[in-house]
């Protein structure tokens, strides 16, 4: 921009060149300053056909996620299927066709981010675990948008690190929301500035006013003449319905896109990005660190005194699971249970206490209180055994009775106690990256969870162990929550066993699956195999 001398005297006028800018710098006052001091300016909007496509396709994103994924699933993650893979593949094209017109070229480190997320995503196409699909659903959200972040270089630092939190909030709320309404300015101005948008705009709200008209008359002409009435039925019988849904979507839809859009856009023109620094975090940080080392350091001390004072007293009978014994007069299940729930929430206090130390403790220069070195590693340490105690006995518990999915899931945290305290550990004694370690582990365990076909392992063990005779019955009603899975197993149980009655139960529950319709967005391949092999 540059200024034109004006030889009349007239005042000089600004000439612009490049993009458009919608709208002129709009002031707002900034709710923090002194009353009747001046506002800070609202960083403009710049765009071009291409930011107007993006919008566009950000909507069709939006309808894609209320169609395919529906937030209404997570009452119901059971129904969570292929849609979620065919949308999240709609969604990162869209982005990375985004980021190639505007010659953003993302760093290759991103790209492990968007495999992480792509393999989280291709999940749900494949099995049909209810409770891993939830989680798995916000596990694959949260890295998606981080992904966005390290793609465009909008993180606070260039790398996974201590700073992994504020980037998520930033990417999951601040970015968006602050840039919420640059799609439809950018919508309304590119209409604006061409014929053939201005035609486009008219014909889709004739189509808006026509709709009720159309309903109107529609209806008259029925009521009067039979016969168009029935070819109006066989026409709309489920039409009618598909476009009410559709109706429905798109409010929802709208305000989906607007905040993928407010998302790309924010990250590729860093608008409302670089509102704070590394710099702003980490006053943030060393002004919430009030407690001093000696409170926190006698905390520790009293907390690894009464553990040591647990393990003196369970000498006798503490690791009698690992010998496969119970203490006289309980049985498996009694002893598996004493204690184990209880064993778990000692172990995630004695994280939570950890994290509040290295959180809200005042640092003295760059050498750690070696005293509170030393009593962290002794209560992770004693926090290891705990774990591997509750552990053993679980182990105990499933060799005497079996898999269940309880069973597998608290094994599965307890395992990934044990390797976030063990990180914990080596990070007293070297300089660990902890929030990448423990992102990574967190990570990796939780896919692996997921690809072991759970449901499957579960029902494949317990009927493999009845089969050999060292499980004394099979538990069929813990294989009905996941049937697809569980399904060519027991159907290997129903042609060997002599049960009758065990034969009427399978066949009474698995004879007839598969004869029901699924919307196509809702099945996986867990579904479609059982659907082609059924009793």
């Amino acid at each position: 921009m540059h200024m034109e001398p004006n030889h009349e005297g007239a005042a000089s006028v600004p000439q612009t060149t490049g993009a458009p800018i919608l709208p002129a710098e709009r002031v707002y006052q900034d709710p923090s300053a002194p009353a009747g001091l001046k506002g800070k300016k609202e960083p403009s909007i710049p765009f071009t056909g291409v930011d107007a496509c993006f919008a566009i396709l950000a909507l069709v994103c939006g309808y894609l996620f209320v169609w395919l994924v529906n937030p209404l699933a997570l009452l119901a993650p059971y129904s969570l299927g292929v849609g979620v893979t065919i949308f999240a593949a709609c969604f990162y094209t869209t982005a990375l066709l985004y980021m190639r017109k505007q010659k953003i070229s993302p760093p290759k480190s991103s790209y492990g981010w968007l495999g992480l997320s792509m393999v989280s995503a291709l999940y749900f196409a494949l099995f049909s675990n209810g409770v891993l699909k939830f989680f798995n659903l916000f596990f694959c959200m949260i890295v998606t948008v981080y992904w966005i972040a390290a793609a465009c270089g909008s993180r606070l630092e260039p790398s996974l690190g201590r700073f992994v939190v504020p980037d998520l909030l930033d990417q999951l709320f601040r970015i968006p929301f602050s840039n919420f309404t640059c799609s439809p300015k950018i919508l309304r101005g590119a209409a604006g500035k061409s014929r053939r948008s201005k035609n486009a705009l008219a014909a889709v709200l004739g189509i808006l006013v026509a709709i009720p008209l159309v309903m109107v008359v529609g209806t008259l002409l029925t009521r009067a003449d039979q016969t168009f009435a029935r070819m109006v039925q066989e026409m709309t019988a489920e039409f009618g319905e598909r476009l009410l849904e559709f109706l429905l979507r798109l409010l929802p839809a709208a305000l989906v896109g607007c905040y993928f859009f407010g998302m790309f856009y924010g990250n590729l023109q860093k608008r409302f990005v670089a509102v704070r620094g590394k710099e702003d975090v980490e006053k943030a940080r060393e002004k919430r660190r009030k407690l001093p080392p000696a409170m926190t350091v006698t905390v520790l001390a009293l907390l690894t005194g009464v553990y040591l004072l647990f393990f003196g007293a369970q000498a006798a009978t503490l690791f009698s699971a690992f010998a496969g014994v119970r203490p006289e007069g309980l049985t498996y299940a009694e002893y598996a249970r004493q204690g184990f729930f209880e064993l778990c929430g000692v172990a995630m206090i004695n994280l939570a206490v950890l994290g509040g130390v290295r959180l809200f403790t005042v640092k003295k220069g760059e050498t750690p209180v070696r005293p509170l070195v030393v009593f962290s590693v002794l209560l992770s340490a004693e926090t290891l055994l705990l774990i591997v105690t509750a552990l053993s006995k679980m182990v105990l518990y499933i060799q005497q009775y079996g898999l269940t999915l309880l069973r597998v899931y608290t094994s599965w945290f307890m395992v990934l106690l044990f390797i976030v305290f063990a990180i914990v550990i080596v990070a007293q004694f070297r300089r660990v990256n902890l929030a990448k370690a423990l992102v990574l582990a967190f990570s990796i365990c939780f896919l692996l969870l997921c690809y072991s076909n759970v449901d499957g392992l579960i029902a494949r063990y317990n009927i493999g162990r009845y089969q050999a005779g060292t499980l004394d019955s099979v538990d069929l009603e813990a294989l009905y929550a996941t049937p697809e899975a569980s399904l060519p197993y027991v159907k290997e149980l129903y042609q060997e066993t002599d049960d009758p009655a065990l034969r009427a139960e399978i066949r009474n529950y698995w004879g007839g699956f598969g004869q029901y319709d699924v919307p196509f967005h809702e099945q996986n391949l867990e579904h479609f195999l059982a659907q082609e092999n059924t009793i």
